[in-house]
């Protein structure tokens, strides 16, 4: 058994560590930001219920550290300081287990390859597409000073208020943010996308041009990028005259992407008139209708015409070959990292939303 000096020790050491921790994550999470100021030690002795000595040991610790600076008569406030390495380091922060991992490896491929041509290195960090380890993954890369993120916006149904918890955090720690993939919920972060609402409707329009007039959609959580797409549809629907029928509109369910639209062809098959085509919100969702296409029997293009989004790798050696829009991942990747360096270097480059075109691909799946 320890002694009572040496219980006394680990008490007080226990303190000290639970002060550290609690103002750590305040500055790593954004709740105290660049260039703000500490409540004076006092408040936090009493917030923390710790002594005053404990108190400014911890913060001197996250002095040392370079997340805090000290200025006698004026108090402590957030400075993170980052080496010259560290002012040289930026990341990409995607999801590999939603739909983002099919254009996951495009998107990065791009970043890399700018970052490398720009003098930067770029790490990838996984956000898991859930909003804690989205969170933690922020916090992260503000302990380790990265200058600069890339984040690609997790997909699921919260995506956009996890979106803007993650830039808060990574804005309020001195990095400079781009939006990759998807829309900024915050007009004042840039952001790359493609040019969703103008490409979904050309591919729509593309299958009522050849004769289609009974068509589905296969939609999912709703992401700013997925209304587009959305909207897309429904902008091509109306202007040929077509109702957008409840029944043909449907969001995937489950969160495997190996799964996604499986059900879904069951129940279109079920109807006593099922559609005539099948427009899938994105390529693996696309994937997964023509692999249940062929296991129920249902032939494509013959019986029901099918199209994906983004032009996958695999969308030309699919059965049958994949109609689809052809999205510039690796451009967007590119861009996006074009963009934080510009920033980091001082250049104002004001509201930023670029919007890359994409490129219809037709394919043999809507019978062309």
């Amino acid at each position: 058994m320890s002694s009572p000096a040496e219980r006394t020790k680990l008490d007080k050491s226990g303190r000290y560590q639970a002060a550290k921790s609690l103002l750590r994550h305040k500055v790593l999470s954004g709740e105290i930001g660049e260039g703000e100021q500490l409540r004076p030690e006092l408040e936090i002795c009493r917030e923390t219920n710790l002594s005053r000595t404990t108190v400014r040991k911890a913060i001197g610790d996250l002095v040392a550290e370079g997340l805090l600076v000290r200025f006698r008569g004026r108090g402590t406030f957030v400075n993170i300081r980052r080496s010259r390495v560290q002012k040289k380091q930026l990341a990409l922060m995607a999801c590999r287990h939603s739909h983002v991992s099919g254009a996951h490896e495009l998107l990065v491929q791009g970043a890399r390859q700018a970052a490398e041509d720009l003098g930067y290195q770029l790490a990838v960090v996984d956000s898991r597409n859930e909003e804690e380890a989205a969170l933690r993954q922020a916090m992260l890369l503000n302990e380790q000073k990265v200058a600069g993120t890339v984040v690609v916006p997790p997909q699921t149904i919260s995506s956009d208020a996890v979106t803007d918890r993650v830039v808060r955090a990574l804005v309020r720690a001195g990095q400079k943010v781009v939006i990759a993939d998807d829309l900024s919920g915050d007009d004042t972060v840039p952001s790359v996308s493609s040019q969703n609402e103008e490409s979904m409707r050309e591919l729509t329009a593309h299958l009522i041009a050849k004769g289609h007039r009974r068509i589905a959609f296969l939609t999912s959580w709703r992401t700013e990028a997925v209304r587009e797409r959305e909207s897309g549809f429904r902008q091509a629907m109306s202007e040929a005259g077509l109702p957008v029928r409840p029944e043909y509109f449907l969001e995937v369910g489950g969160r495997d992407p190996a799964r996604q639209g499986t059900q879904e062809v069951d129940v279109f098959m079920a109807m006593r008139e099922p559609p005539e085509a099948i427009v899938c919100l994105h390529d693996l969702i696309a994937f997964n209708v023509l692999r249940r296409c062929e296991e129920r029997g249902w032939r494509v293009p013959q019986d029901v015409a099918v199209t994906g989004f983004d032009d996958l790798p695999g969308a030309s050696t699919a059965h049958p070959p994949l109609t689809t829009m052809h999205q510039p991942l690796k451009a967007i990747g590119s861009r996006a990292v074009e963009l934080l360096v510009r920033q980091l270097a001082g250049e104002p480059i004001g509201t930023v939303h670029e919007r890359l075109p994409c490129r219809l691909v037709v394919r043999k799946s809507c019978g062309s």
